[in-house]
């Protein structure tokens, strides 16, 4: 399929700033918070609280109190984002699926390269096992949502340690370092860009640790349930549709989704694609079935 008018219009606004390019971290940042803290459209929840899990920053979103409860990784090449920038868009996800969240603020790289951003992923995940009574939601079944680089985190986390959560959702993923990238690419995220963001946060030869490039792992048949998605017009597609077939083989219960005409960012911005509005009614679907299976 070719790119959805919506995707066109997407990058449209990138190449008028100039294209996706290895970022002036710092610059970037900043802007990115700035813009996201004048956003007019967040949707009010019951409760909303930054919270200390264990020396971790995160955000929980309550939709409702006793409201079931995941684990949000967000995305940003592991250097970029926070919880201002996913903050429009995790409120919007805990409104139409009715799950709480955690939104892990974990630490970034190049400041912090691997192993921090994951030992904060999963040491958020245990804090919101112990205390999620504290805080009126219910973490008995646990599952984590993670976005790009984000969903990375989540995977290694699972590689690391598979019964930490009950189910992951991977949203177009990179999960291999040494995968061959296109040379070109109409997508929103560059070969380029990418190639920095993994030597930022695992560079040399760490970008071989299978908790880094999952697709290394040795543990995949104990790891959990898998909703996978990925984006016809991405550079990461094909890595990440390798990984779904990989669980898969090893016995893993996986849903792996194309998403046509779609380019990288789009999940995050169910007000600019229908597409986005699509998946978090299809994740939040999956999530109620698999936790009521649990029950």
């Amino acid at each position: 399929m070719a790119l959805h008018p919506q995707s066109r219009a997407l990058l449209d606004t990138f190449a008028a700033d100039g294209g996706p390019t290895p970022p002036d971290v710092e610059a970037v940042r900043a802007s990115a918070r700035a813009v996201a803290l004048e956003s007019k459209d967040r949707i009010g929840l019951d409760h909303v609280s930054d919270v200390d899990a264990d020396g971790v920053p995160c955000r929980l979103y309550r939709p409702r109190p006793g409201a079931p409860v995941a684990l949000y990784v967000h995305g940003g090449g592991w250097v970029l984002h926070d919880l201002e920038t996913h903050d429009v868009f995790c409120r919007y996800l805990a409104h139409r699926t009715g799950w709480a969240l955690l939104s892990v603020d974990y630490r970034r790289a190049p400041e912090h390269p691997y192993p921090a951003p994951l030992d904060d992923v999963q040491t958020a995940a245990g804090w919101l096992r112990a205390h999620d009574r504290e805080h009126w939601v219910d973490g008995s079944y646990l599952p984590a949502i993670g976005d790009s680089s984000g969903a990375n985190l989540v995977a290694g986390l699972c590689v690391r340690d598979p019964g930490a959560i009950d189910y992951q959702v991977l949203i177009y993923p990179p999960v291999d370092r040494r995968a061959e990238l296109p040379g070109e690419s109409t997508a929103a995220l560059a070969t380029q860009q990418m190639d920095w963001f993994w030597e930022a946060y695992a560079p040399g030869d760490l970008g071989d640790h299978p908790e880094v490039s999952v697709v290394n792992a040795t543990n995949l048949a104990v790891h959990p349930p898998t909703f996978l998605l990925t984006n016809e017009h991405d550079i990461l597609r094909d890595q990440g549709e390798v990984y779904a077939a990989a669980l898969a083989e090893a016995g893993v219960e996986v849903v792996a989704h194309r998403a046509l005409g779609m380019v990288h960012s789009f999940w995050r911005q169910p007000q600019l694609f229908d597409g986005a509005r699509a998946a978090v009614t299809m994740v939040g679907a999956l999530l109620d079935s698999h936790r009521s299976d649990a029950r």
